[in-house]
């Protein structure tokens, strides 16, 4: 498999976490059928380049075919895809809220699903895919993108999006936030993202706890559960469950049994490098 990723430079860097793309010419190429990604807090646009690939939300049995340009949104249960011969997608991820900087379009109700780029992005994007597939390499692609996203940004939608940090830090640091101010931050976080602040920090400590299971297999629920802010082990073991799927028993059943090289090819599955690395490197800061 042929993966790529980039960070984004300039003003772009803002809102735009890293551009990534997946290539798979033959069957060597596929590690694993169906690769399942777990809840995160970030949008992303996927150009499918290639062969029509399959993604199914919280059933993995229950496949929709991916083509075109789309805008991917949060999710807030486990997504699966499934890998075959001739897939290549070239994508987008975006920081929280970054993509509301570019349309004047709510996320509200648009959470577990996808939607037509051009529905949010107008129909001047319409033409970026075959563009997209003309180019031969990664960065090209990249340039393509920046040229058409860059003069959509837009000055009142930055100052909301400037807000939602400063709510993210509140919540992340007040234990009690009033009624007022949590309405507030519930309505700017529904607009902005398409999910609540609830599911937000949810998602975030359960990405967090996926972090510590790959540094420490041998991690404890309880340990867990009091470090990640979460009322008790029946209280991380729930919400776990609920955003994966499967119990943390039953994740850490697995990878127990997994050599350490295994261990980190697989876990690859379920939390891309740039996340796993930001988790990481949040538990040492």
């Amino acid at each position: 498999m042929l993966i790529h990723y980039k960070k984004p430079e300039g003003i772009l860097a803002n809102y735009i976490d890293h551009f990534w793309e997946k290539k798979m010419e033959n069957a060597s190429d596929i590690p694993y059928a169906i690769e399942t990604i777990f809840p995160e807090d970030q949008v992303v646009i996927t150009f499918s380049l290639g062969n029509t690939y399959f993604r199914a939300v919280q059933t993995p049995s229950e496949f929709s075919p991916i083509e075109g340009a789309l805008i991917e949104s949060l999710h807030t249960f486990p997504t699966y895809y499934k890998h075959q011969v001739g897939n290549h997608i070239f994508g987008i991820k975006f920081k929280l809220g970054g993509l509301a900087c570019f349309s004047e379009i709510s996320f509200k109700n648009f959470v577990n699903t996808n939607i037509g780029l051009n529905q949010y992005l107008g129909s001047d994007s319409n033409g970026l895919l075959l563009n997209l597939k003309s180019k031969i390499t990664f960065e090209e692609r990249i340039k393509i993108f920046e040229t058409f996203i860059t003069p959509l940004i837009l000055p009142h939608r930055i100052k909301k999006w400037e807000r939602l940090q400063q709510f993210v830090d509140i919540l992340e640091t007040e234990k009690e936030i009033n009624a007022a101010l949590y309405k507030t931050i519930t309505r700017t976080f529904i607009e902005l993202t398409g999910i609540t602040p609830k599911d937000y920090l949810q998602i975030r400590r359960i990405n967090q706890s996926l972090a510590y299971f790959a540094q420490n297999k041998s991690s404890k629920n309880q340990e867990l559960a009091d470090l990640l802010g979460f009322y008790d082990t029946a209280h991380f073991n729930h919400t776990f469950k609920k955003f994966t799927g499967i119990t943390p028993q039953s994740f850490v059943s697995e990878i127990e049994k997994m050599e350490p090289n295994e261990f980190i090819d697989e876990f690859k599955q379920y939390i891309s490098p740039e996340h796993l690395l930001y988790y990481s490197s949040k538990k040492h800061s």
